[in-house]
């Protein structure tokens, strides 16, 4: 499924970002977007582990979170955002601009932007110089991605057993469908499809 997100943040190589993760004990994103969904019913966090990394480098109240853009059957993305402000759009919706996406960054967002972005490496100072990575207010840009969800992380060198497990009864399945056939019918889990007027 694809959204369109804006937001207000930080363009930055996958590269930079998973060494400034790995080095803080983060497992790197592997140039997969994180899952911006929770499975209905689920008590597994919504949020990736690497944006609950930032958000707990920033004050209590950030909602700091990593996009990164994909389109099914394109080439992967060199490069992720880091946004203090986000807004999904699904279908349609009036984006107060002053309320939601501020162009003001929160006190350590661009001070952490510069400590991300010390891990680039000799060599990498062309990714550096790439659009909507240069001005005063790189910290505080405002971009817009479409960011369609993968159905799994396939993309990383291993499956998780927990992306293919039941949060109902435990039971492990082979592949996604699998899991999601199994919640409709053993356990009334429905998802509804309806397209929302402002989501």
């Amino acid at each position: 499924m694809g959204l369109i997100t804006s937001l207000r943040g930080f363009k930055v190589p996958i590269a930079v970002l998973d060494r400034f993760l790995v080095s803080n004990g983060v497992e790197e994103t592997w140039g997969s977007p994180p899952s911006l969904f929770r499975i209905p019913g689920s008590n597994a966090s919504p949020l990736d582990p690497q944006s609950a990394f930032l958000r707990s480098r920033l004050a209590a109240e950030s909602q700091v979170r990593i996009f990164i853009p994909y389109r099914r059957g394109e080439p992967e993305s060199a490069y992720a955002y880091v946004a203090y402000a986000f807004v999904m759009v699904f279908g349609q919706r009036h984006i107060d601009l002053a309320a939601e996406l501020p162009d003001q960054a929160p006190p350590g967002f661009v001070e952490l932007r510069r400590e991300v972005l010390g891990y680039a490496q000799e060599g990498e100072e062309a990714s550096l110089q790439a659009a909507g990575m240069q001005g005063e207010d790189a910290a505080s840009s405002f971009f817009i991605l479409l960011t369609e969800t993968r159905e799994m992380p396939l993309e990383r060198p291993w499956v998780r057993e927990s992306d293919v497990r039941c949060d109902h009864c435990a039971a492990f399945f082979e592949n996604w469908s699998a899991l999601q056939e199994h919640r409709g019918e053993a356990h009334g889990v429905v998802v509804g499809k309806s397209l929302p007027d402002d989501l």
